[in-house]
């Protein structure tokens, strides 16, 4: 018994990734003071969720997540509102 491998020709290399990060900007801002790491726990459904949604929107969890953070925080200040 002999098992045969069929060996083909390379797939042509798509320049998509290559093109998206030459063109992406970050939507990065830069930093007032030493940088904070906050760390939570989550549901696995929710974090293949969250996933997701940022493929969708282009976007990186940890940028969304930022101005998430400031917006409610924004608009907290703006109605003088609390949890």
């Amino acid at each position: 018994m002999s098992k045969q491998i069929r060996m083909t020709a390379r797939p042509k290399r798509s320049n998509t990734a290559d093109q998206w990060v030459e063109t992406s900007s970050p939507i990065a801002v830069e930093p007032t003071g030493k940088i904070k790491r906050l760390t939570i726990d989550i549901d696995p459904e929710l974090h293949t969720r969250l996933k997701l949604r940022c493929v969708r929107h282009d976007v990186r969890i940890a940028d969304w997540l930022r101005g998430l953070i400031e917006d409610t925080l924004d608009a907290e200040d703006r109605n003088s509102s609390s949890f």
